[in-house]
């Protein structure tokens, strides 16, 4: 009882106080309101990757496009409909009407090859990360429109970063989430037979990268924890991605979506320090 309690907590502090995560774009692709594309772009012959969902995930769904392309996935096409914070959740977004209806208009065209949702729900903190009626719905229509359709679920980072006094307290109980959310993805896997159903841990690459930084590890890379986006973990107090977490916690969505190695990739110019291997690390 004790460690339900205190996975609890931990998915609460990941996902109510999510809300208003507006963060700054990492390219120039999306609108003004950080969303990617239309389900009138979306084409037959291309692998059409559809996230929906907050900031903590928008971030990388939108680098994600570059980093396949660079991997030879030439047809990759990138589709995001984004709601800040917690009305990015997959039952916010259920409810919405008109979030709802536009991913359904996605979904309708019957060529989505990728759905990504991220955590969390109310219905998930509520039930002890139990279940989350949103993701079997967005997935049931998914899967109705076209069956190939593959189910990805994203968990992100806890916010307010500078709130734990470092980086074995702010890690504390993440495991424990992201089991309670691999449960979640067997249960879904279950219930539609075949359906291929897979998650990832990108907020893992916040809690490595603050530990590295506290352990001195990235010299000449990273100067704060929060602070300016070339140089820091974290950009504002709300703790959205500077660019170096965007950039390895890409590398994870890489592999989750097309199986590739962080390895495998070109190295960097960008830093000192091989965030590939900091990506691959934390895969195996």
């Amino acid at each position: 009882m004790k460690r339900q309690k205190s996975m609890i907590l931990v998915i609460l502090l990941i996902s109510i106080s999510l809300s208003g995560c507006l963060g700054n774009l990492r390219g120039g692709n999306g609108d003004n309101k950080g969303n990617m594309g239309s389900p009138e772009e979306v084409e037959a012959e291309n692998y059409n990757v559809l996230y929906i969902g907050h900031s903590f995930g928008r971030l990388f769904a939108q680098t994600l496009q570059d980093y396949a392309h660079i991997a030879g996935f030439d047809n990759h096409s990138q589709f995001i409909e984004m709601s800040g914070g917690a009305s990015g959740a997959p039952d916010a977004l259920w409810e919405d009407n008109g979030h709802r209806e536009n991913i359904k208009d996605y979904l309708d065209t019957g060529e989505i090859d990728v759905l990504i949702m991220i955590c969390c729900s109310i219905e998930f903190i509520e039930s002890g990360a139990q279940s989350d009626q949103a993701i079997w719905n967005f997935t049931d229509y998914a899967l109705e429109n076209n069956p190939d359709t593959r189910i990805g679920l994203a968990l992100p980072w806890k916010d307010y970063p500078a709130d734990y006094d470092d980086a074995d307290e702010y890690r504390n109980n993440s495991n424990e989430t992201y089991e309670s959310w691999e449960r979640l993805a067997s249960n879904l896997s279950s219930d539609y037979s075949g359906a291929d159903v897979f998650t990832f841990h990108h907020g893992a690459v916040a809690y490595e990268l603050r530990e590295m930084f506290e352990g001195g590890q990235l010299d000449g890379d990273i100067e704060e924890l929060i602070g300016p986006k070339a140089t820091s973990i974290f950009t504002d107090s709300k703790g959205h991605a500077g660019e170096m977490m965007i950039d390895t916690g890409t590398l994870i969505w890489l592999h989750a979506v097309h199986g590739v190695e962080p390895s495998s990739m070109p190295e960097s110019n960008d830093y000192n320090t091989d965030i590939r291997v900091i990506a691959q690390n934390l895969l195996e």
